[in-house]
């Protein structure tokens, strides 16, 4: 009976003890096993997080104006590109008129209904520059070549998707034929297109004149290549007679007038509209035409057109091989965002990755343009062999005229495109300029 009581103390004590232990080394245990699984014990946390990850549908509405571009983006697949790496977000594309867009943004800007991403020509940034945002700390704009050149004030708007520049395509073969080489002046130009001309078997130069906007290598750049100005519809505003005699805008037009007077663009430009022209220099029935980088697509994209037949070379607008040779260096397609986007932060991403290598390059060298952003080269092609085999070769960065100039231009509806028309029809040269002079003058004295 003495020995009872300690060996009881001892065995309660012992169950005690192993009822506390127990709890322990099973959750020790649990432990391991959840840890040897690859599982962690927070896995609710986790699954929280993820829930809070998880972005709401996006949907970025993007317009553009060309109708190459909306064949470009669906060869490329660029919705379906971007959704794969950002699946909650979609990109709504809509094609507008190249004609009506500027003028279709700025009634839906009065509307408060502007896109997300909003594509402007360097000459509509400053329209626009009041509802869109600044984009200086973008990467794409920090990366791009051109972006600082187009500034609005102190900040950068746009980011310019593409350079490029003007040139005239040549058939090889009618070249070949008639024995002319790629003309490096404009004497040499007006009289390779005569030769043809007295030829009689093709029209030399194809002109949609019907369209008005197939004559803007002649009318709308040739006053800058002959200043050497790419501003110079900015220089334009500080004068009061620009189309005076001996202004950079009076002796090209003079040397336009020239072209037209010669007849060398078939025997009626006016009644001729772009898709028309087009189809006769890819059959073969005219021997140049001039127009933008971009129409190399175009070419491609044509049936029975012999590539290897088609060259270009820049349009020579100097007097003498000994001067400057000037050519308009555009960039285009400038990517700004709306103060009114719902999702800024979404359409600046797309911004950052358009210009990125998961599609920038892939995407300009199908569109035959050149890049805009340091450090990436784009292969051309065989058509632009030669084309810059030239002497004292100098790029002209177009630009679209500053605010003192787009108030003279709504003033007076200053429409170098439509003065080209005229001057096809015969319209008479020197009481047009007098015209225009006496209409710029009276808008700047205002």
């Amino acid at each position: 009976m003495y020995n009872a009581r300690p060996r009881i103390t001892r065995l309660l004590s012992m169950i005690m003890i192993s009822a506390l232990t127990i709890p322990l080394f099973t959750g020790c245990a649990k432990g391991e096993t959840v840890a040897d699984k690859g599982q962690s014990t927070t896995q609710p946390d986790t699954q929280q997080e993820q829930k809070e990850e998880k972005k709401d549908p996006v949907t970025l509405k993007f317009p553009i104006w060309s109708t190459i571009t909306e064949d470009l983006f669906a060869k490329l697949d660029l919705v379906n590109e971007y959704k794969k790496e950002h699946p909650n977000v979609t990109i709504e594309l809509e094609l507008l008129k190249d004609t009506e867009y500027e003028n279709t943004m700025k009634i839906r800007n009065s509307a408060n209904e502007l896109p997300d991403i909003l594509p402007l020509k360097s000459a509509w940034l400053i329209n626009f520059k009041d509802n869109i945002l600044p984009l200086d700390d973008l990467e794409a704009a920090k990366n791009n070549l051109f972006a600082a050149d187009f500034k609005v004030g102190d900040h950068i708007y746009g980011v310019p998707e593409s350079q490029f520049n003007e040139y005239v395509w040549y058939r090889k073969g009618i070249f070949k034929e008639y024995g002319l080489e790629i003309p490096k002046t404009w004497g040499e130009f007006v009289t390779a297109a005569k030769t043809i001309k007295d030829g009689g078997k093709y029209i030399p130069i194809a002109m949609g004149g019907k369209d008005a906007w197939p004559d803007y290598p002649f009318n709308e750049f040739m006053p800058s290549l002959e200043a050497g100005d790419g501003d110079y519809w900015s220089t334009m505003a500080t004068i009061d007679e620009p189309f005076s005699k001996g202004q950079a805008f009076y002796d090209s037009y003079v040397k336009i007038q020239e072209l037209y007077d010669a007849q060398v663009m078939g025997p009626d430009p006016l009644g001729v509209g772009f898709d028309q022209s087009k189809l006769m220099f890819g059959s073969n029935q005219a021997a140049m035409i001039a127009l933008g980088q971009w129409f190399g697509s175009d070419l491609k994209s044509m049936t029975d057109v012999d590539i290897n037949d088609v060259g270009a070379f820049l349009l020579p607008v100097r007097n003498s091989v000994d001067e400057p040779f000037n050519t308009i260096s555009m960039v285009d397609t400038f990517f700004t965002i709306p103060k009114s986007s719902k999702y800024p932060d979404e359409a600046k991403e797309f911004i950052n990755w358009f210009f990125s290598d998961a599609w920038y390059s892939k995407y300009l060298t199908e569109a035959q343009l050149q890049s805009t952003v340091k450090d990436v080269k784009i292969d051309l092609g065989t058509m632009f062999d030669g084309a810059f085999d030239v002497s004292n070769l100098n790029y002209v960065l177009n630009k679209g005229g500053n605010e003192d100039y787009k108030k003279i231009e709504s003033a007076i509806k200053f429409d170098v495109k439509k003065m080209g028309q005229d001057m096809m029809s015969g319209k008479d040269f020197d009481k047009m300029m007098q015209e225009m002079n006496k209409s710029w003058k009276n808008a700047r004295s205002k």
